[in-house]
C-alpha cells in the first residue's frame, strides 16, 4: 500500500530540472479541475470560472516556455483572491476541495516563479489531502482534518492518486530535458485523471 510521504516527493523531485517540477505540479493541480467546476457550478464565484483554467493553462505553458514574471504574479493573484475562507457561512466539503484545488494551483504557479521542489510538493499534498477529505465525509460524514486510518489510505481513490503521482515522478525523472510532446501527453493524460469526478460526488 502506497503512502503519501511529503519529504520523499521533494527529494525526488529535487532530481529535476525545474521544468519538470512545474509539468508535475501542473498535472496535480490539472487532476482537481473537475471537482473546483463542480464547486463554481453551485457557488457565488461562476463569473470567475474560467480563472482556474486560465491559471492551469500558464503554467502548462511555462513548464517550457516562459511567459514574463509579471503575467505570473497576476494570475497567482487572482487564484490566492478565488480560495475560500475557511471561517466564511456555508462551508460543506466541495467547498474544501475547491480550496485544496485552488491551493494545488497557486503551488504550481509558485513552483513556476521559484522553481522550488518544494512547491511541487505541496501541489501534490492538496491532491492527497482533498482525496482523504474526500473518503472521510463519504465514509464517516466527518469533514474537518485529516485522518490516519488505514483504511481511508487503503481507497481506491487515494491509492490510485498515490500510483499516478509516482508514474508521473518515474516518466519525468527518465527525460533527460522535458520536451513538449513529454508535456502534452501528461497533460492529456492528466486532464483524464481526475481525482473526484462529478459521478463520485454524486
Amino acid at each position: 500500500m502506497r503512502q503519501f510521504c511529503e519529504q520523499s516527493l521533494k527529494a525526488q523531485l529535487e532530481t529535476m530540472p525545474p521544468g519538470s517540477r512545474i509539468a508535475f505540479a501542473a498535472s496535480c493541480a490539472q487532476r482537481l479541475r473537475q471537482v473546483y467546476q463542480s464547486f463554481v457550478s453551485q457557488s457565488a464565484v461562476n463569473d470567475r470560472a474560467d480563472v482556474f483554467d486560465r491559471g492551469l493553462a500558464c503554467v502548462w505553458q511555462n513548464a517550457i516556455d516562459s511567459q514574463g514574471a509579471e503575467l505570473i504574479d497576476l494570475t497567482l493573484s487572482e487564484v490566492m483572491a478565488l480560495i475560500p475562507d475557511e471561517d466564511a457561512p456555508g462551508w460543506t466539503p466541495l467547498t474544501a476541495y475547491a480550496a485544496n484545488a485552488l491551493s494545488a494551483l497557486a503551488y504550481s504557479l509558485r513552483c513556476v516563479q521559484s522553481g522550488d521542489a518544494q512547491e511541487a510538493a505541496w501541489a501534490a499534498r492538496h491532491v492527497y489531502e482533498a482525496l482523504d477529505h474526500f473518503v472521510a465525509s463519504r465514509d464517516d460524514g466527518l469533514v474537518d482534518g485529516l485522518r490516519a486510518d488505514a483504511d481511508t489510505l487503503d481507497d481506491p481513490l487515494i491509492q490510485r492518486e498515490l500510483e499516478r503521482q509516482a508514474r508521473d515522478i518515474d516518466e519525468l525523472q527518465a527525460c533527460a530535458a522535458l520536451s513538449r510532446d513529454v508535456l502534452d501527453g501528461l497533460r492529456g493524460r492528466s486532464a483524464t485523471e481526475q481525482a473526484i469526478t462529478a459521478a463520485d460526488l454524486g
